[in-house]
């Protein structure tokens, strides 16, 4: 019996009773109800290998939780209790679309691999596994009432908003084009916006997405207007409301106005402007639709590693002293966290010399200089 056992637990695979763990983070700790947040999912991986595929199921459902699919963030191994220990880390934007308390506990499967070496010979072993994961609560809280605009534009988080007109110096007639620009967090499906309405001495054109230029976190739109009157001085200010989730209370964002010199004289023929079909999308006269991207993931899907988020760029945090990420791209904006030189970077947009950066750390504006 003894030389039983000891042959049976000779033969069994020598797999660490827990060899991979999962756990949920993100990057802040207050949310409210529809505000994006980053999503973290971290793999902890003891001894052996696992493989590049890993399904996720039993996810909630798209009516309470949005999730984009998720992107991978460089790996990091370390020693712990004399043991390497890998560290795997997959991010994703997310949002809470109602108030309360959900608890993301999906299903984790993957495949582990160990590699076994003698003299001559390399074998390598795949058994399919479960992996645990640490059940994550989350809780969204209701926007206030209190001060709530009468024109909220449906935006919870933080966002910046800028409308830049061309040409101004015009003759009556010219077409001037508004280019209305929304960037900040992961944008929802549908939001109000602001455009030029029924203004008297212009004729207006119903504005459109500008796919090409946008992504899930910068929304462009244009709109055309047609000054028809010489009494035409200026255009009038546009002004996006949200709620600051960061602050807790509501803001305005405003661009203009925008002062018009134009001249008496009727501007040269020219092709009648005709809206373009290809750029429809809007849903309604006042709101406007994000321009495509990776869709909510299913109810079971995977995460692949080695995979990056399209459209990005990787840089290097450069210098002899730590760079500071800030909430916006001024000097004045609060800190957030600092990143040591050498640190890579993914770049998720710009703004004049600043640069919205994510990492490891969080996310952040930096100065367009200190990465390259």
């Amino acid at each position: 019996m003894l030389i039983l056992a000891v042959i049976g637990c000779f033969i069994q695979p020598a797999f660490p009773e827990s060899p991979v763990t999962a756990h949920f983070s993100m990057d802040r700790e207050r949310l409210h109800a529809g505000e994006a947040f980053l999503l973290t999912l971290e793999f902890r991986i003891s001894g052996d290998a696992l493989d590049k595929e890993i399904s996720i199921s039993a996810l909630p459902s798209p009516g309470d939780l949005q999730i984009r699919s998720f992107e991978e963030l460089p790996n990091e191994t370390v020693i712990q209790e004399s043991k390497s220990l890998e560290i795997r880390r997959f991010r994703t934007w997310a949002r809470v679309k109602k108030p309360g308390l959900i608890t993301l506990a999906p299903r984790l499967d993957g495949t582990l691999i160990q590699t076994s070496r003698t003299l001559f010979i390399t074998q390598q072993v795949r058994r399919s596994i479960h992996i645990p994961v640490e059940p994550f609560p989350i809780t969204a809280l209701p926007l206030p009432e209190a001060g709530r605009p009468p024109r909220f534009s449906g935006l919870v988080g933080s966002y910046t908003f800028s409308v830049k007109p061309a040409p101004l110096d015009i003759a009556l007639g010219d077409l001037i084009t508004l280019t209305f620009t929304v960037e900040g967090d992961w944008l929802p499906e549908t939001y109000s916006v602001p455009q030029a309405v029924s203004i008297p001495g212009l004729k207006v054109y119903e504005s459109k997405p500008v796919p090409e230029e946008s992504s899930p976190t910068r929304q462009v739109f244009r709109q055309i207007v047609i000054p028809q009157e010489t009494f035409i001085k200026a255009l009038p200010a546009f002004a996006l409301t949200c709620f600051d989730s960061r602050e807790s209370r509501y803001k305005t964002l405003s661009s203009g106005p925008f002062p018009i010199t134009l001249h008496a004289e009727q501007a040269p023929a020219h092709p009648v402007y005709v809206p373009t079909q290809a750029l429809t999308g809007c849903t309604t006269q006042n709101s406007i639709q994000p321009a495509a991207g990776p869709s909510s993931p299913p109810d079971s899907w995977w995460i692949r590693m080695g995979t990056r988020l399209q459209g990005r760029q990787s840089r290097i945090i450069q210098g002899n002293t730590e760079t500071t990420a800030r909430f916006g791209p001024s000097d004045s904006a609060r800190d957030l966290f600092t990143i040591q030189p050498g640190t890579s970077v993914t770049v998720d947009s710009s703004s004049d010399d600043w640069i919205r950066i994510s990492c490891s750390q969080g996310i952040g504006w930096i100065p367009k200089k200190n990465a390259k």
